[in-house]
């Protein structure tokens, strides 16, 4: 016989679980369903205003329509009725961090508001306002004080219910060593052009935050050329022939000193060497006769066509270079390829024990031959030859203070090559040598960084190896190899050194290296990506990043350059010139500082391959090497996040293709060569993904092979929706038409759902944060697939909300669905920003929800 108690008991579980008897839930402190989380048996969530309980493990299944019997959800009930708390989280400083004295703190929040918008975030320090800000992204900036603190925000919504307090505890130390200065060279930078005799202005930037900078020293070549006390630090250079380094180290008042990054530069000599000795240098309107040879571009060229090759149009007939130069001359080959050099050991900047001997080494090859030999050099005097790799000699160091170190390549044709190192000789008991980070790094928050020291002692052996940043200990290593790992705490500018002691108890404090933390470049749920195109066309000039609409979350820069000789090299070129319009050309300095400073916003910079003309070179392994080292010297040259994959109908890639079966394998190594952090989106057109339904071979779904590939680091999956007809599709017989709410929908459950390949094979489900769409943003960026803004907006209600839909209905909502790309971000100014402010608007109220 059951008891009361249990009867009352079935009696509640009965109507808790009986048709339309559900009692009203709290659902305050349920997390919203997320079809890209994985939830184990019991889990409670709440979607579409019911909160529900997993019967077991499930991802992916929509509770509202996997919730009958013997399915994965159960239903609780309804919400019951009230305003939702909103949701606030701190994203900066990190919990744990340990900050410096009067460090300007920037203290920031992500806030959210599930039933309507959040009015502001309400700062705390140790429970007392300290400011508040009504705007996304949630911030405030806070001069750090000494002692343990506890930060806090507090998100208000547009009902005046306040979230929970989300709090961090951070430390502020009052460092006792001297912070070093930070210093960045900016002129010249790697695009600038230098002819030889030119006067050359060498300038930088050096700050110091506890005192000031006394001097900057600038060399060309680790050999000085002139200092400047006082900003701006400028010094003058005349140029001479040959490729040079140029870096700057800065010197604050107390002696503490940074060395900046280091700039390669080629000053062109004006005359033609190697294999084209005696050979004239081409000149455009220069008469030339048929047979007449020339020497451009490292090249050597015989004119076939008298008149063209004698025209002033050198954009159409430079040889090598003008757009119908193959019209008018015929390539007779390669100059001469010098050797290339790279000194090994010892390390730019490192310092060294006065009487230790060490290995002075080099690697050198010769594209066209081989090296012959290389000679070593210390303060201008040779220390001896090597005629066989590895190259190197034994060298007792010798001297104090500065010196240069050189090595010279030359190669079985007589073409030198040179490289310098500068060295600190010391005579102190101990010495101590910073190798990683290096000067100008730029740092992730959130994101590990690792610190390397080289250190020796005159006498006796090395104890230990201290890692300080802006003057306070962060690590300590006992034996070689010296290394430790730190994660900074809070956004801004750092200084780093190592610091070694010996057995005796002498320190010795290395050159510091200067680095900058950023924002994790996450952006927003639902993102607005645009191109900014690095060219002139009927949209006007090239415009400045820091001068285009901040409604863009993600900035694709198009595009990156195939290299001429088709190697697999890919170049940047910022734009110059433009022989058709009067545009100015881009500052590659200013460039980098916009791109920094939209990063430090939030915003996402990825460099885009391909376009509507574009390819790439992807046939053997020598290819796929260049391609890989090239794409990973541009990202790090223009503090890129990653790649865009905008490969089209020029590009080659169809199924069976080498770029189809390499190209993934390059990314991957591309992302692991930038520390395995690299932001990856594509922008195929649909016949390249959504078409292998309808075949699946030459171009039909030869983007998917890639996206299978690569599915586990994809960002983002734009696909263009517009210049090639509309949209066929599983859902309804035909095509979707072009700019049509079917059209996106339907393209976006393809991918979120899957469809069967004409193959018979199944395309597997991408996640909706995953997946966006691609359309162009006005009347004349594009030849046809323009979008009503209603359309758009209504597109994107379906998909998220699974309102405003048209016949064409998503099976369960995608409520983290990527968002909407347009090209481009160029047209989209000119046309008074009829796309970015509609359609910016309405994600930004998506977000806030």
């Amino acid at each position: 016989m059951k008891t009361p108690r249990t009867l009352v008991a079935l009696a509640m579980l009965f109507a808790a679980s009986a048709p339309g008897l559900a009692q009203a839930t709290d659902c305050s402190a349920l997390a919203e369903w997320n079809s890209a989380t994985a939830y184990n048996g019991g889990a409670q969530i709440q979607y579409n205003g019911n909160a529900y309980t997993a019967n077991w493990w499930t991802r992916n299944h929509n509770p509202e329509t996997h919730s009958d019997a013997y399915q994965e959800w159960r239903l609780v009930g309804a919400c019951e009725g009230g305003n939702q708390q909103p949701q606030v989280s701190l994203s900066s400083p990190l919990d744990g961090a340990t900050l410096s004295l009067n460090d300007s703190v920037i203290i920031s929040a992500d806030a959210s508001d599930s039933d309507g918008t959040v009015s502001q975030v309400t700062f705390l320090l140790d429970g007392t306002t300290i400011g508040t800000d009504t705007s996304s992204p949630y911030s405030v900036t806070w001069t750090a004080t000494v002692g343990a603190h506890s930060l806090s925000a507090i998100a208000t919504d547009d009902q005046g219910r306040d979230s929970d307090t989300a709090s961090v505890s951070v430390n502020v130390i009052d460092p006792n060593a001297n912070s070093a200065p930070t210093v960045s060279l900016t002129n010249p930078t790697a695009q600038s052009q230098i002819s030889a005799g030119d006067s050359v202005s060498l300038t930088a930037d050096a700050a110091d935050q506890d005192g000031n900078v006394t001097a900057v020293e600038f060399f060309v070549d680790d050999v000085a050329v002139g200092s400047s006390s006082q900003a701006p630090f400028a010094v003058n250079w005349q140029a001479v022939a040959g490729t040079h380094s140029f870096k700057a180290i800065a010197t604050d008042n107390d002696g503490a000193s940074t060395a900046s990054n280091v700039v390669s530069l080629a000053v062109e000599a004006g005359q033609v060497g190697g294999g084209c000795t005696g050979v004239p240098a081409y000149s455009a309107g220069t008469s030339y006769a048929t047979g007449d040879v020339v020497e451009n571009v490292n090249h050597k060229y015989r004119c076939d066509i008298a008149g063209w090759c004698s025209s002033n149009a050198a954009w159409a007939y430079e040889p090598g270079v003008g757009q119908h130069w193959t019209d008018a001359w015929t390539d007779l080959g390669i100059c001469a390829i010098a050797p290339e050099l790279t000194i090994t050991q010892p390390g730019d900047n490192s310092t060294l024990l006065a009487g230790e001997q060490i290995s002075f080494s080099a690697d050198a090859t010769d594209g066209d031959g081989s090296v012959a030999q290389v000679e070593f050099f210390a303060s201008g005097q040779s220390l001896g030859t090597d005629s066989s790799a590895p190259y190197a000699i034994n060298w007792t160091v010798a001297g104090s203070g500065d010196v240069q170190l050189k090595a010279v390549a030359t190669d079985d044709e007589g073409n030198n090559t040179e490289a310098t190192v500068l060295v600190s000789v010391s005579t102190d008991p101990v010495v101590a040598t910073l190798t990683a980070p290096t000067s100008g790094s730029q740092i992730t928050l959130g994101n590990a960084i690792s610190l390397e020291a080289e250190a020796s002692a005159l006498q006796g052996s090395i104890s230990q190896v201290a890692f300080l940043v802006d003057g306070m200990q962060v690590a300590v290593d006992t034996s070689a190899p010296y290394s430790a790992s730190y994660t900074p705490g809070a956004l801004g500018d750092y200084s780093v050194t190592a610091v070694a002691t010996d057995n005796a108890g002498n320190e010795a404090s290395s050159t510091a290296a200067s680095v900058r933390v950023i924002n994790a470049p996450v952006g927003k749920k639902h993102k607005l990506i645009g191109y900014w195109h690095n060219f002139v066309n009927p949209a006007g000039c090239p415009i400045r990043l820091r001068e285009i609409s901040s409604a863009w979350d993600i900035i694709d820069i198009a595009f990156a350059d195939n290299d001429r000789n088709s190697d697999g090299t890919v170049h940047f070129n910022l734009f110059q010139q433009d022989i058709h319009s009067s545009c100015p050309p881009m500052d590659p300095d200013l460039f980098k500082q916009d791109v920094a400073e939209l990063q430090a916003q939030g915003k996402i910079i990825v460099l885009s391959l391909g376009g509507a003309e574009g390819t790439i070179t992807l046939n053997t392994d020598s290819d796929e090497a260049n391609f890989i080292a090239s794409l990973t010297a541009i990202i790090d040259e223009w503090g890129f996040d990653g790649l865009d994959i905008d490969l089209e109908s020029g590009s080659n890639l169809v199924h069976g293709s080498q770029i189809q079966a390499r190209l993934p394998r390059a990314l991957r190594q591309i992302e692991q060569n930038m520390g395995g952090d690299m932001y990856l989106t594509m922008a195929p057109e649909h016949p390249y993904v959504h078409g292998g339904m309808v075949a699946y071979s030459g171009i039909w779904g030869a983007y998917i092979p890639l996206i299978d590939e690569l599915r586990d680091t994809l960002d983002l999956l734009h696909v263009q929706l517009y210049n090639n007809g509309g949209l066929m599709n599983p859902y309804e017989s035909g095509a979707a038409a072009e700019g049509s709410v079917n059209m996106m929908v339907a393209h976006a459950r393809m991918l979120i759902e899957g469809f069967e390949l004409a193959d018979g094979s199944q395309f597997a489900p991408l996640r909706d944060d995953q997946v966006a769409i691609g359309l162009p943003s006005g009347p004349s960026s594009a030849n046809s697939g323009q979008a009503p803004t209603q359309n758009i907006l209504d597109a994107l209600d379906c998909l998220t909300i699974l309102q405003n839909c048209g016949s064409i209905v998503p099976a369960y909502a995608y409520p983290d669905f990527g968002g909407v790309m347009t090209w481009s971000i160029n047209w989209d100014q000119h046309d008074g920003y009829n796309f970015s402010g509609p359609v910016g608007d309405k994600l930004n109220s998506m977000n806030a929800q």
